[in-house]
């Protein structure tokens, strides 16, 4: 059984001061991030909880302590998450924090800095700066922006020395990190002004979040950056480890919420750039990403998740999951969480969510609760004023807020065999854990198109009541049509069933034979067929068991002679067949929950009841049309197709009908005279007449079918089933060809594959010209025919056994042991001449083919620049020729490390100069950079 994601009792870490103002104080809660010189940002074990006029106090979660506590005024309010970071001094012990709050006092905002620099002897030295900001849209987000120090820029030696600040209308102002002095603001317009429909006056950043270039790269477009819209003036400006806003805007028109998901990209200064030139934000990628009716205005929260690529979101009570990775957004999972207040992200496939009385761990990907306990805390509170904060995956912690408490919530995954935590992400964890859905959704309700699926017309029904009633009610009337053998009535009031259209035949009078009543054919129908097989509506299983019960009858007036067939076709020239057979729908499991009454025990049997199908169905259509439809539109097992194979093998004569005598030898006429003597002479002349008139026109109808290329649809008929064939499983194969199959007919299927190898040219040299070289117009087949034919060969050797298979071959040769010894020795031959030349063909071309593999294959650590072909440039200008050894050479970057781990582009001269060290001693090749 699947273990259970289990969840502990929760606990309080620390209890928070009320906010000045009770009722309308709240809580902002953020991480708290680490970075150190030359690397990227890390999540620290800390979380900074910024309380409405009171102060901004930070938490180490690990240790359960108060690190620091900033106050702030008591007017203040607080207007998006607490940004802080913690620094390390470059060849220095010293460390600082930077911590940047966004407030509101009265009608002003503000930007306030808290800066505590510790030295090397463990004093703190702490300083506080505000600044005011323009009048306008509320603040909902701030962000230290860290770039690498750019060559040449004396002035701007520190890389976090930024912060950026998002408006609620698009606006971005940036600041300088140290003095809090603005150096640039963004017009939201460079972020809606490639929108469609997009205006000023309602466009809004719903949600915002920081994220490293190169990890965005990697999850959301898995590694590929050209589908960001790098420019190419300032793709060396926008390096891989620089961090990146990710936006998701919103704007109203006529009634919808139109959403679009930005991808915006800090500029640094230029060493070129002069003032403010050159700086600003650059939109890499803008997507629109599914929108929602204007009038669900329910609280929504969102959570980034860059690894899997995919976007969470709680829109009241109902989650959503969107993937990234694709060209447009679109949405994987939906769930209905009634209640949810709030939720945290802890795996791909976990998710915790809270409700007012339980915490539970659901399964976005397949829709399951994993794991739900209910909450009592201390005092007997609920979970109403809940708010989900963080998650530390090592510490296996997720941390909220609960009325003014900081409460952490311990969660322990299932253990693996290996001792090791992990996710319950697998299928096995989900079964009988759905999350029911409070209502059944109605197409009507959602689509007001053609309807699409089965389930919504065609629902489960009750034997009782009014469903019941109308389905005897239109099973008697289909009934007594039938008794009244009015055949047209039937096939009508079926096509109406069925979906299918028709139409009259009443204008086509002149067909009607003498002696046959008009009304007759006046009364005609047809049906109207679709162009594709998968233009067939959805029909009710009901129906179609009727209409084959009624098509077709078991036959019991001689159960015991195997001369007799025992299914019976009723209705060979209706139209009601056609379907059957066109649509899919006669499969051996509907033809035996048909006629289950009247099946013996020992007629239940897949091989028995596919024989009577497949031969019924040659007899209706002597020109096997129906077979090779049938053997198209239905899914088939091994032992269906392999009877049609052999009908249709039985109808080219390549193996002996067990109907058709045998063919007569030549005797002394004994047995004619004795015929003849026991009959009159008159008598026996006109009985051998008439059997040689039907033997006549048997023939005739033969040769007509042959000339109406009906041979091409016993030879597509083969080709479908010989494809069918190489899907089922090679035991189930193997099992139905010595149950229904002679070993005379299992060598007569080889012959037929062999030849099809011959005929598809897989036998012949490369160098001999086939007829697809002296014939343009014939197309040679393609490459996965040849590995079928060898499967389907190889099926039928192990169906009959090698000593089998050369003991009747050597039989069937009328024991020319001789012939045989040659014939097989030939066959081995060339074989073996085949084997050697493939071996040959491999050493001359093995060598080119890893070359240009190898050469093609892109870096690992190149993210951002494109792998260029390299020249090859030898003495004679028009020869092309591979290098010599066929040695793949090394991509020399086009930038370098130096001392301090300043990064800094490589010189031409440096680079020509590597290269050459690369090319060999007395080489024909000329080094061109």
């Amino acid at each position: 059984m699947a273990s259970h994601f289990q969840i502990q009792k929760p606990y309080v870490l620390a209890s928070l001061p009320r906010p000045f103002d009770p009722t309308t104080g709240r809580y902002v809660v953020s991480e708290v991030y680490g970075c150190a010189p030359g690397s990227r940002k890390r999540k620290r074990h800390e979380l900074a909880v910024g309380i409405d006029g009171e102060a901004i106090n930070i938490y180490n979660v690990s240790s359960v302590r108060l690190i620091t506590s900033y106050p702030v005024p008591p007017q203040s309010f607080f207007s998006c998450p607490i940004a802080s970071i913690r620094r390390k001094v470059e060849e220095t012990q010293e460390t600082s924090r930077y911590t940047f709050a966004a407030t509101k006092e009265s009608h002003e905002y503000k930007i306030i800095q808290f800066k505590d620099h510790v030295n090397v002897s463990g004093n703190t030295h702490s300083t506080t700066k505000s600044t005011s900001l323009d009048p306008g849209q509320p603040v909902i987000h701030v962000t230290p922006i860290i770039q690498p120090a750019m060559q040449g820029l004396a002035s701007y030696q520190n890389p976090s020395d930024g912060l950026l600040v998002v408006r609620r209308d698009g606006k971005l102002t940036y600041l300088d990190a140290e003095t809090l002095q603005k150096k640039w603001d963004s017009s939201p317009a460079s972020l809606y002004q490639d929108l469609p429909e997009a205006s000023k006056a309602d466009f809004q950043i719903d949600f915002c979040f920081p994220a490293p270039l190169s990890e965005l790269i990697h999850g959301i477009f898995k590694g590929d950056d050209g589908a960001l819209s790098l420019f190419p003036d300032i793709r060396h400006s926008v390096g891989v480890d620089a961090e990146v806003l990710v936006l998701i805007s919103s704007h109203g028109t006529s009634g919808q919420q139109n959403r679009h998901l930005h991808i915006v990209a800090v500029l640094p200064p230029s060493p070129t750039s002069t003032g403010a030139q050159r700086q600003g934000i650059v939109q890499l990628h803008a997507v629109p990403i599914p929108s929602f009716a204007k009038e669900e205005t329910s609280a929504v929260s969102y959570r980034l998740d860059l690894r899997s690529g995919s976007l969470l979101e709680l829109r009241g009570s109902t989650f959503s999951m969107y993937d990234l990775t694709t060209s447009l957004p679109r949405i994987t999972s939906t769930m209905e969480l009634s209640g949810t207040t709030s939720f945290l992200r802890l795996s791909k496939t976990s998710l915790l969510c809270t409700t007012p009385t339980h915490l539970s761990i659901y399964n976005p990907i397949y829709r399951s609760l994993q794991n739900s306990v209910p909450i009592d805390l201390d005092a007997g509170t609920g979970l109403e004023a809940c708010l989900l904060a963080a998650y530390f995956s090592r510490l296996e912690l997720a941390v909220a807020i609960v009325d003014t408490n900081l409460v952490a919530i311990q969660l322990e995954a299932p253990i693996m065999r290996t001792r090791k935590r992990r996710a319950e992400g697998l299928l096995i964890d989900s079964i009988g854990r759905g999350v029911q859905l409070t209502k059944r959704p109605s197409i009507r309700d959602t689509y007001e198109e053609k309807e699409t699926s089965v389930f919504s017309n065609y629902l489960p029904g009750s034997i009782r009541g009014e469903y019941w009633e109308s389905w005897k009610a239109d099973e008697a009337k289909a009934d007594a049509l039938l008794n009244a053998n009015d055949i047209c009535g039937l096939e009508k009031l079926l096509a109406q069933k069925f979906g299918v259209q028709t139409q009259s035949e009443a204008q086509t009078l002149n067909g009607v034979k003498e002696g046959e009543p008009l009304s007759s054919k006046a009364n005609a129908i047809s049906w109207v067929w679709p162009k594709t097989r998968a233009g067939y509506p959805p029909a009710d299983r009901r129906w179609i068991l009727y209409a084959i019960s009624r098509a077709f009858q078991w036959n019991d007036a001689f159960p015991d002679d195997p001369t007799i067939p025992r299914l019976i076709c009723q209705l060979p020239q209706s139209d009601i067949i056609n379907y059957l057979v066109d649509a899919g729908h006669l499969t051996l499991s509907n033809v035996r929950s048909a006629l289950h009454r009247q099946l013996r025990d020992d007629e239940k049997a897949d091989s028995f009841l596919a024989e009577q199908i497949v031969l019924r169905l040659a007899d209706i259509d002597p020109s096997l049309e129906l077979l090779v439809a049938y053997i198209s539109a239905t899914n088939l097992g091994a032992v269906e197709l392999l009877l049609a194979v052999r009908t249709i093998m039985r109808s080219l004569e390549l193996v002996q009908d067990p109907k058709k005598p045998p063919p007569k030898l030549l005797t002394n006429g004994s047995a004619d005279e004795e015929e003849v003597n026991g009959k009159g002479e008159g008598e026996a002349d006109y009985q051998n007449i008439g059997m040689e008139l039907d033997d006549l026109e048997d023939e005739i109808q033969k040769t007509v079918t042959y000339l109406n290329e009906d041979a091409g649809t016993r030879g597509n008929g083969l080709s479908a089933a010989f494809a069918k064939l190489g899907n089922c499983p090679s035991i189930s194969m193997i099992t139905s060809l010595r149950v229904t199959f002679k070993p005379e007919e299992i060598l007569s299927l080889i012959y037929l594959l062999r030849v099809e190898l011959v005929r598809g040219a897989w036998t012949s040299r490369y160098l001999d010209t086939t007829d697809f070289e002296k014939d343009s117009t014939l197309d040679a087949p393609p490459d996965g025919i040849v590995k079928l034919l060898a499967d389907l060969l190889g099926r039928c050797v192990d169906s009959i056994g090698p000593g089998g298979w050369l003991l009747n071959d050597a039989v069937l040769a009328n024991d020319e042991t001789g012939d045989f010894i040659a014939s097989l020795k030939l066959e081995v031959s060339a074989a073996l001449e085949g084997l050697e030349e493939v071996v040959y063909l491999r050493g001359i071309v093995g060598e080119a083919v890893k070359y240009c593999e190898a050469s093609k294959k892109p870096r690992v650590d190149d993210v951002v620049d494109k792998m260029k072909p390299i020249l090859l440039h030898v003495k004679d200008h028009t020869t092309q020729a591979l290098p010599l050894g066929l040695k793949t050479k090394d991509r020399i970057p086009s930038q370098k490390i130096v001392s301090g781990g300043e990064i800094v582009d490589r010189s031409q001269r440096e680079t020509g100069h590597l290269r050459s060290q690369q090319v060999g001693h007395y080489s024909l090749e000329r080094i061109a950079i």
